[in-house]
């Protein structure tokens, strides 16, 4: 009989932390025990301890890594040769709009927005929106490189776009309402952002 070939610890972790998350959105964190992560990872109890010190710890791991994924998603939507910077500005907040309807996002996103998480929320949410002030701000100099924006600074525009796509997630706009509130943040933003015709 040969000896069980070892897997890495990160990709056992990752591998738990995906269960989970996928138990999470059928039955929702409250009503999720270790016991069904571990039935879902198909792992014996004590294995889950190995790697997670309780649900909330597996529960932080699977916040992280939808963060590193919104990021990496966004990131994506508005790579394109050739596409100006209110059209990639668009397909941002598309992608924005996309990652808000999808249940299993919504399930985590209202989770982190619950005043009892709001730690947990800043936590995550700096990095991601420190990646989204990079991606901005990219927009923003090529929409200025191109004459399609008009801001004298790039990086405070970039900043205030920002801010008022986030406001629409920190106003608590219900889940089902982010897609048109989103547009609306577009809108400003174009008028902002001096934007004279909209993609």
């Amino acid at each position: 009989m040969s000896p069980r070939p070892r897997v890495d610890r990160a990709v056992r972790r990752a591998e738990v932390a995906g269960a989970a998350a996928r138990v999470f959105s059928e039955r929702g964190v409250a009503g999720t025990a270790v016991s069904d992560i571990v039935k879902a990872a198909g792992i014996a109890q004590g294995t889950f301890y190995l790697y997670f010190d309780s649900k909330d710890d597996v529960l932080l791991a699977v916040a992280e890594q939808f963060v590193a994924e919104v990021g990496t998603a966004l990131a994506a939507a508005i790579s394109g040769a050739e596409v100006s910077a209110p059209q990639r500005l668009q397909s941002l907040v598309a992608a924005l709009s996309a990652l808000a309807a999808d249940p299993a996002n919504s399930a985590l996103a209202e989770l982190l927005h619950r005043p009892e998480n709001q730690a947990l929320h800043d936590r995550l949410t700096e990095p991601l929106a420190q990646r989204l002030f990079v991606l901005v701000a990219d927009i923003v100099a090529q929409g200025v490189a191109e004459g399609s924006m008009v801001v004298a600074d790039a990086n405070a525009a970039a900043w205030f776009v920002l801010g008022g796509l986030q406001s629409v997630e920190r106003a608590d706009t219900p889940m089902a309402e982010m897609p048109e509130a989103l547009e609306k943040a577009l809108s400003l933003a174009y008028r902002a952002l001096g934007v004279a015709v909209t993609p």
